[in-house]
C-alpha cells in the first residue's frame, strides 16, 4: 500500500497544523495536465490539479511521483515520457521553477520541507520548454519506469480528483499558523534566484530558451551595423566554431575573500552550531579554576543544558537560544542582522563594546483603544570575558509583538550585494529594474533604484575584481603565464618616471604572444594576419589591439593582443615590433596585413605625412617604417564606405565590386574604364588608392589568401566583447581562455574530418571542378597548356610552375578551373600525375590543419598559487585621460545606415541630403530658402543684403 494519499481539495491551514512536530511529513499540490505559457509572466494553463499527502521526505523518491501519475491516468507505456518541476516557497512560475529528475533534485526540494508543508509540483507531458533540467545538479530527463515495490503502509489509499480546469499564475502564500517566532525559514537569495534567459530584450524571448531578437552578433560595438549592400566573399567566408564563454570566472581581488558566493562568514545560517566542547564562561563556574575535577564536573553540566537549549531551538527553527555561541561579535551581529532583515523589523544596536553586544527592537505594539505605543519585548544579549574567545548568549527574549515594516536598515547595499553575487556571476547585464523586483519580492521591502544600483556595482566588483588593485597583481599574473605555457613573450610598458628611486610606476601598454599560438602559426603556413581594434569601455578606458591569422579552414586564429591607451602611431608601433620579434620579421620580410578604414594615401605620402595618419590611428605609417616590403590590404567595405559619401547606388557598388575581384591587370582596367565612363570624378578618387591594396589583380601570392574585406578581426572582437571591458588581468585571461577553449574545440571538429583537404578547401575545389568540365585543355608542351572555355575565356597554364594566366591559382594556392582541366588532360595520358588535390598548396591539407592546432594553451593556477614578482616596483593604474569635447550620447550613424533607412514598408529620406531648386545649395529646400539678393550700395565698398521670406532688407 502506498503512503500517500491523493485528494480533490485540501485546507493548506489545517495542513500546517497537523505537520507541526512531524519535519519530513509534507504535502504535495500536483499539476497535470496543462502545459507553460510562454516568459515572462509565465502561467500553467488548461491542467488540472490533486493533493497528495501523508509524504515522508526520508523516503520519497521520483517513483512516487510516477506512481502517482500513474494512478492518476497519464501513463499509456514505458515510453511515456514526463518532466516534473517543484516550485519553491513564494516563487513565482518565471523564476521559482526548479528539475525534480534526480536523487539531487529530491534532496534540493528536502530543504524547503521543515518550514513549508505544501509543495508545488508542476508536470509537462512529452517535451519541456523550461530550462530547470539544465540548472540542475545532475541534468537527466525523467522517463517513466514501472515501480514494482511501493514502499509498506497501512493506510488506505484514497483517489479523488477535479475534472475542472484550473489556471494558475502563482502559489499564495501560506497563512503563518503560530506566532511570528515559527516564521518559516527562508533560504537566501543566492540558494534559489536562477534566470532561464540571458536576453538583454525580454520581449524577444519565445519561452523555449531562445532569443528571437534580430540582434547582431557577428560584430562588435566598434564595427558598424549590418548593411544591405555588404560584400559577401563566398570564397573566403570565416569559418569560427562556438566557444561557449558564459561560465568564465575569475577572481583574483585579494580584498575579497569570497568568490561565486557567501561564506560562513559572511551569509551564516540561522542557528549557529557552535563549538560546545570549548565553552568556558565564568558565569557559572564556581569555585578555583586549579580544581579540575569540579571543573570538568561543571563543564559537562554546562554542555548538557546547552545541548537541550539547542534541541529545543531545533525543534521550533529558533535562530537564537541561550548558550549559544559566536567566534566573534562579527559573527553574532551578522546574524541579529540577517534575522532582523528575515523577520522585517527593526532591531537597533544599544550597547557595543569589546566585551558585551546587545540589541533590542525598536518596534512598537500600538494600542487602538488608548492612542499609546508599547515597546516591543524582543532583546538579545551577548557578552564573553576577556580571557575567552568565543562569545556567548546569556540574555534572549524571542517574542516578536511589534509590528512589521518594509523599510529595515539592515538591509543595505551591501547586504544585498553579497546575496546576489550568483545572479550577477551568471547575468552581469542584469537590468536594474528587474533586481530590484526581484529582491523586493524576495525580502518584502522597499528597495529603492540607486541601492539596487550601488548593489550590483559592489557584487560585480566582488565577482570581477576592483579595477584598481588589479594592476599591483599584473606582474604576477605574467610569471604564471610564461611559467605554464613556454616561449611565451609579455611585455608591460609603463610611463617614463623622472625620478627612478620611486617606488611605483604608472601602467601604459601589454602585450601578449602565447608560444602555443607562434608555434601553430608557422604549422599553419600562411603568412597573412589581419590587424583591428576594439574600444575599451571600463573606468580606464583603452584600446584592445589584435593580430589574427587565418587557418586551413578559413577559421580565425587570434595570436597576439594587447591592451594600449589608444590608437596612434606610438602604440602600433610598439605592438607590430614586438610581434615582428616573435615571428621573425624583418624589414626585407614579404608578410601580407588586412586593416580596416584608413585615410588612404601611397607610401611616399604616409612616409611625409605621417603626423596626419597620426590622426587616423597611425597603423599605415607603422606598417611603412617597420615593414616597407609588406604587403599591406585595406578592407573592401569600408572603401565602399567612403565612396557612398558621394558616389552611392548599386551601380557603383557593382563596378567597384567588379574592379576588386578581377584577377588579372587586364580586365582590372577594362572595369576601371567602365567606372570613368560613368562617373570621372568617382574614378578619379578611387584612382588615388594603390590598386596593390585592394585589388586582387595587383595582390601577390604569398599568402595564399585573396580575401577582400577584414571579417576576421570582426568575428574575432565579437568573441572577446564579454571580457573587453573587465578589469585588466579579467580581460587578458578572458582571452587567453577563449583562444584555449577554441583550440581544443577546432581540435575535436578535426577529428571527425576525413579527406586530404579541410571542408573548406574541399568546397571550393569541388565547385572549381564542377566549371572545369566545361574547358578543354590542348598540350603544348614543357608542361604548358592551352585550355579554352566558353565566353571566350582561354588562358595560358604551366602545371610545373602552378601558375595561370587568370592569376588565381597563384592567389589562392588553389588549381583554378583552367588549372584543374590541364591536371586532368595530363592524368588522362600521364598515370603518375595524381589528382588534383594534389596539386593545392600545403596550408590547405588536412594534415596542415591538425598540426596547426596540436599546439594546446596551458591553463594557470589562481591567484593563490602565484609566484610572486621580484620586480621592486608597484604598478599604478593608468591616468585618467578626459577626452576633448562634450561625450557623445548618440552612435555615429554610418552612411550606409543613413541610405538603407526604412520606416515601416517604405525607404525613409531621413538623412538624406537636399538640394534647393532656388539657389543650388545642399542642406536645405524652396520653402525654407533664404536667397539671396543683389548687391546695393555705392562706392567702392561691397555689401550683400540678406533677405527672409517677405520682410525688410536689412544693410
Amino acid at each position: 500500500m502506498a503512503p500517500w494519499r491523493i485528494r480533490a481539495t485540501m485546507d493548506e491551514i489545517d495542513v500546517a497544523r497537523r505537520y507541526v512536530g512531524h519535519p519530513t511529513i509534507f504535502s504535495v499540490r500536483l499539476h497535470h495536465g496543462g502545459q507553460f505559457t510562454k516568459f515572462p509572466g509565465r502561467k500553467y494553463i488548461k491542467g488540472k490539479q490533486n493533493y497528495v499527502d501523508l509524504l515522508d521526505i526520508d523516503t520519497f523518491s521520483i517513483h512516487d511521483i510516477d506512481e502517482i501519475m500513474e494512478e492518476l491516468g497519464h501513463i499509456d507505456s514505458d515510453e511515456t515520457l514526463l518532466y516534473y518541476h517543484f516550485l519553491r516557497p513564494f516563487g513565482d512560475l518565471d523564476f521559482g521553477l526548479f528539475a525534480l529528475g534526480s536523487d539531487q533534485d529530491v534532496h534540493h526540494l528536502g530543504t524547503y520541507v521543515a518550514n513549508h508543508k505544501l509543495i508545488d509540483v508542476y508536470i509537462e507531458h512529452g517535451k519541456t520548454n523550461l530550462h530547470t533540467y539544465s540548472m540542475s545538479p545532475n541534468p537527466s530527463k525523467v522517463k517513466i519506469v514501472e515501480n514494482k515495490e511501493p514502499p509498506a503502509c497501512s493506510k488506505q489509499l484514497f483517489l479523488e480528483w477535479n475534472d475542472s480546469p484550473i489556471e494558475h499564475e502563482s502559489v499564495p502564500d501560506l497563512t503563518e499558523v503560530e506566532n511570528d517566532s515559527h516564521l518559516d525559514k527562508e533560504p537566501s537569495l543566492v540558494d534559489h534566484i536562477e534566470f532561464e534567459m540571458n536576453v538583454e530584450n525580454e520581449d524577444d524571448y519565445d519561452g523555449s530558451g531562445h532569443n528571437n531578437g534580430s540582434g547582431n552578433d557577428e560584430f562588435d560595438d566598434d564595427s558598424e551595423s549590418e548593411d544591405s549592400d555588404f560584400f559577401i566573399d563566398e570564397d573566403n567566408l570565416i569559418h569560427d566554431v562556438d566557444v561557449d564563454m558564459k561560465d568564465f570566472h575569475m577572481n583574483i581581488d585579494k580584498d575579497v575573500e569570497w568568490v561565486g558566493g557567501s561564506s560562513e562568514s559572511n551569509v551564516p545560517e540561522d542557528t549557529q552550531q557552535g563549538d560546545l566542547e570549548v565553552i568556558n564562561t565564568e558565569v557559572l563556574l564556581s569555585g578555583s579554576s586549579s580544581d579540575e575535577a569540579n571543573d570538568g564536573k561543571r563543564r559537562k553540566t554546562i554542555r548538557a543544558i546547552q545541548r537541550a537549549y539547542e534541541n529545543d531551538a531545533a525543534l521550533v527553527s529558533e535562530p537564537f537560544y541561550i548558550f549559544q555561541t559566536f567566534s566573534s561579535s562579527k559573527d553574532f551581529k551578522t546574524h541579529v542582522k540577517l534575522h532582523s532583515i528575515r523577520t522585517r523589523r527593526e532591531i537597533q544596536l544599544e550597547k557595543n563594546d569589546k566585551n558585551r553586544v546587545r540589541f533590542v527592537c525598536k518596534g512598537t505594539i500600538p494600542n487602538l483603544a488608548t492612542n499609546e505605543e508599547e515597546k516591543c519585548p524582543w532583546v538579545i544579549y551577548c557578552s564573553k570575558w576577556k580571557r575567552d574567545i568565543d562569545w556567548m548568549v546569556k540574555t534572549y527574549t524571542k517574542e516578536h509583538r511589534c509590528l512589521q515594516t518594509r523599510k529595515v536598515k539592515a538591509c543595505d547595499y551591501k547586504f544585498l550585494s553579497e546575496h546576489i553575487v550568483q545572479v550577477i556571476e551568471t547575468n552581469p547585464k542584469i537590468p536594474i529594474r528587474a533586481l530590484r523586483e526581484q529582491l523586493q519580492r524576495e525580502y518584502q521591502m522597499d528597495i529603492s533604484h540607486m541601492k539596487t544600483f550601488r548593489a550590483k556595482q559592489q557584487a560585480l566588483k566582488n565577482v570581477q575584481g576592483d579595477y584598481a588593485s588589479q594592476y599591483r597583481l599584473l606582474r604576477d599574473y605574467v610569471l604564471e603565464v610564461q611559467a605554464r605555457n613556454p616561449d611565451t613573450t609579455v611585455k608591460i610598458d609603463v610611463e617614463s618616471e623622472a625620478n627612478p628611486t620611486v617606488e611605483t610606476r604608472i601602467f601604459r601598454r601589454i602585450y601578449v604572444c602565447i608560444g602555443a599560438l607562434k608555434r601553430g602559426f608557422a604549422a599553419g603556413r600562411r603568412d597573412f594576419l589581419g590587424l583591428d581594434g576594439a574600444f575599451v569601455k571600463r573606468p580606464y578606458p583603452g584600446q584592445v589591439l589584435s593580430a589574427v591569422a587565418l587557418d586551413g579552414n578559413n577559421g580565425i586564429y587570434p595570436l597576439a593582443y594587447v591592451v594600449v591607451e589608444s590608437e596612434t602611431l606610438n602604440s602600433w608601433t610598439w605592438f607590430l615590433s614586438n610581434l615582428g620579434d616573435d615571428l621573425g620579421l624583418g624589414t626585407n620580410s614579404n608578410f601580407t596585413f588586412m586593416s580596416d578604414r584608413q585615410k588612404f594615401y601611397t607610401i611616399d605620402a604616409v612616409i611625409l605625412t605621417y603626423k596626419h595618419v597620426t590622426i587616423a590611428r597611425g597603423l599605415l605609417p607603422a606598417i611603412a617604417t617597420l615593414f616597407p616590403c609588406a604587403e599591406h590590404r585595406y578592407c573592401l567595405r569600408h572603401i565602399h564606405d567612403n565612396m557612398k559619401k558621394n558616389w552611392r547606388g548599386k551601380v557603383f557598388k557593382d563596378l567597384l565590386w567588379e574592379c576588386a575581384t578581377t584577377s588579372n591587370v587586364q580586365h582590372f582596367h577594362q572595369a576601371m574604364e567602365k567606372l570613368k565612363k560613368l562617373n570621372n570624378d568617382a574614378y578619379e578618387w578611387l584612382k588615388q588608392i594603390p590598386p596593390q591594396s585592394w585589388a586582387r589583380s595587383h595582390f601577390t601570392g604569398r599568402a595564399h589568401c585573396d580575401a577582400l574585406t577584414n571579417n576576421l578581426c570582426e568575428a574575432f572582437n565579437s568573441k572577446i566583447e564579454d571580457g573587453r571591458d573587465a578589469p585588466i588581468i579579467n580581460c587578458i585571461e578572458f582571452i587567453r581562455e577563449y583562444i584555449m577553449k577554441k583550440i581544443v574545440k577546432v581540435d575535436k571538429e578535426i577529428q571527425k574530418v576525413v579527406g586530404p583537404l579541410t571542408p573548406t578547401a574541399t568546397t571550393i575545389l569541388d565547385k572549381i571542378k564542377s566549371k572545369a568540365e566545361q574547358y578543354v585543355a590542348t598540350f603544348c608542351g614543357a608542361g604548358k597548356y592551352q585550355v579554352v572555355g566558353p565566353w571566350q575565356d582561354q588562358c595560358i597554364v604551366d602545371v610545373g610552375q602552378q601558375s595561370c594566366t587568370c592569376k588565381r591559382w597563384e592567389l589562392t594556392g588553389i588549381p583554378c578551373k583552367h588549372g584543374v582541366a590541364a591536371i586532368w588532360d595530363m592524368g588522362r595520358n600521364d598515370k603518375d600525375v595524381g589528382i588534383p588535390e594534389s596539386f593545392v598548396h600545403p596550408c590547405y591539407w588536412l594534415s596542415s590543419w591538425k598540426e596547426m592546432y596540436s599546439f594546446k594553451v596551458t591553463p594557470i593556477n589562481g591567484r593563490s598559487m602565484w609566484e610572486k614578482s621580484a620586480i621592486p616596483t608597484t604598478l599604478l593604474p593608468p591616468n585618467h585621460r578626459v577626452p576633448i569635447g562634450r561625450p557623445k550620447k548618440k552612435r555615429t550613424i554610418s552612411i550606409v545606415e543613413k541610405e538603407d533607412f526604412v520606416r515601416g514598408n517604405t525607404a525613409s529620406r531621413a538623412h538624406r541630403s537636399v538640394t534647393c531648386t532656388k539657389c543650388n545649395n545642399v542642406g536645405h529646400n524652396a520653402r525654407t530658402c533664404k536667397g539671396k539678393r543683389p548687391i546695393v550700395g555705392g562706392g567702392g565698398g561691397q555689401s550683400q543684403v540678406k533677405g527672409k521670406g517677405k520682410g525688410k532688407a536689412t544693410t
